[in-house]
């Protein structure tokens, strides 16, 4: 649910506020079915979930020649809130959905901000993939052979992250994509309407 809500939280506010089926719409155009597990009807209970809790307000309007259509626009609350939830997604470890969705709304962190929280992230698979050597060193005679395997393929996918993680933190240190603290960037532009997602 955390993937799914910020990435509606995140598309409402970069779009300067949406209907429910333009996020849905966005998402699919994203693909984001596949790399974050979002189902339509997800989108919906996201977007009446976070108006129940203050991050979007509501705003009806005349349907065209149909029933009244509802604009989300992000609350300052839910701004703050998509600013957390990409912290969060960047250094929780195990967790592939809430990691992609960090990456999609990353440039809603400032550069320093969005470096740090990889170089945690970088700390934490490094941390556990020592952890999990001394485990090798000393392996418990119960767990079968075969599921040591999820041990040695889960290692394969951390390394993997890391040098990701690695890669990106550079990246992001030499000036990679427009960041929040940017000039163009969403806090930068007048006009959030006129921003291409």
């Amino acid at each position: 649910m955390s993937a799914t809500k910020l990435l509606v939280l995140g598309i409402v506010h970069l779009s300067g506020g949406a209907h429910g089926y333009q996020v849905r719409s966005e998402l699919q155009s994203w693909h984001a079915e596949t790399w974050a597990k979002i189902k339509p009807g997800s989108i919906y209970h996201a977007l009446k979930k976070a108006a129940a809790d203050g991050l979007l307000t509501e705003h009806a309007e005349p349907g065209n020649s149909g029933p009244e259509r509802v604009l989300y626009r992000a609350t300052a609350r839910g701004r703050d809130e998509i600013v957390e939830l990409v912290r969060d997604g960047l250094r929780r470890t195990h967790d592939p959905d809430m990691l992609n969705a960090a990456i999609a709304m990353l440039p809603m962190l400032t550069r320093s901000d969005a470096i740090a929280h990889v170089s945690e992230r970088v700390a934490r698979l490094e941390a556990e993939l020592v952890v999990q050597a001394e485990g090798w060193e000393n392996p418990n005679p119960g767990i079968p052979e075969h599921v040591r395997e999820q041990a040695e393929l889960w290692a394969g996918h951390a390394r993997t992250e890391l040098e990701w993680a690695k890669s990106l933190s550079k990246r992001l240190s030499e000036g990679a994509y427009t960041m929040a603290d940017d000039p163009g960037s969403w806090r930068t532009v007048p006009d959030p309407l006129q921003m291409r997602l």
